[in-house]
């Protein structure tokens, strides 16, 4: 009976730590980007002054285009 128990429990352990794994995605891979007024930015390119541009992710600037929907 005890084994039934832990094979029940095994997958929903596993689904919690993959919902948690994509709340964790969108901490490192935000939809949008907006530069703060008045910071600077290094790049390898130079130095980018921040001016409140916003730049959107390529999964997020596609889809707008797709389905006009941010």
């Amino acid at each position: 009976m005890s084994l039934l128990a832990l094979a029940m429990l095994l997958p929903s352990c596993a689904l919690k730590d993959s919902l948690r794994g994509l709340n964790e995605s969108a901490l490192y891979d935000p939809p949008t980007v907006t530069l703060i007024e008045g910071q600077f930015y290094q790049f390898e390119e130079g130095i980018l002054p921040g001016r409140g541009q916003k730049f959107h992710s390529d999964y997020s600037y596609r889809r707008a285009i797709i389905i006009g929907s941010k």
